[in-house]
């Protein structure tokens, strides 16, 4: 009689289970934008449409309540030098007169 080792099959299906949970993990990751792309899903939102549409930074730098900055790590990719990722993207957001209310008013990229 003809018997095939287990093992073998065994090893392909903990292959094809660690495969399939890294492909789930990587699912939840943020998309990548291109420069050009996220600052305009982002310029001139509210934090609250900002949160939807990118979703939510890495950190956020509040230390002045006129000027808060969303920062988003490796989100970005710069078309003009070869598709290189840009390590940040700060979202800075001011108060508009006269609500008061935040509003994306710039996008640095670094």
């Amino acid at each position: 009689m003809f018997r095939v080792s287990n093992t073998k099959f065994h090893g392909r299906g903990v292959a094809a289970i660690v495969v399939a949970a890294a492909c789930f993990v990587l699912a939840g990751c943020s998309e990548m934008l291109s420069r050009e792309d996220f600052a305009t899903r982002v310029k001139d939102k509210s934090d609250k449409e900002v949160a939807t549409l990118v979703g939510k930074p890495a950190a956020v730098d509040a230390s002045q309540p006129d000027r808060v900055a969303w920062i988003y790590n490796a989100r970005t990719f710069n078309i003009e030098q070869g598709n290189k990722f840009d390590t940040k993207a700060v979202v800075v957001f001011s108060k508009t007169a006269p609500e008061g209310k935040l509003k994306a008013t710039d996008v640095v990229f670094e």
